[in-house]
């Protein structure tokens, strides 16, 4: 049996870019925390809304802010974007996470995320 291929549907496609657009305008907002050190300082102030985790993070990584975020009960959202294109979605290089700090920009990007 041959892999089968997985194409994105053209909904799938436009939901992952309209996630990315509203990654980028909470950055320009001021409102997204770029980096682990960052965003596990955020958490332990009890500033995120919720944190995203892209799916090449080091193991080091998600397991230091999945930690931090249990602890203080902060929501953790993963993707399936490397962390090459979540960088590039905010205008950074490689981002293992992000977090957002507002409430409404919050609900906005977690309603593109899934």
């Amino acid at each position: 049996m041959q892999a089968e291929e997985k194409e994105l549907s053209a909904d799938t496609e436009g939901r992952i870019k309209r996630f990315k657009f509203a990654l980028s305008l909470s950055r320009k907002a001021g409102k997204a925390l770029c980096g682990t050190p960052l965003v596990c300082d955020a958490i332990r102030a009890g500033a995120l809304e919720f944190v995203i985790i892209s799916k090449g993070a080091s193991e080091n990584s998600k397991k230091r802010v999945s930690n931090c975020a249990t602890h203080y009960k902060t929501k953790i959202l993963y993707t399936e974007l490397t962390p090459e294109e979540l960088g590039a979605a905010v205008g950074k290089a490689a981002l293992a996470c992000i977090g957002v700090t507002d409430k409404n920009l919050a609900f906005n990007v977690e309603r593109n995320l899934y």
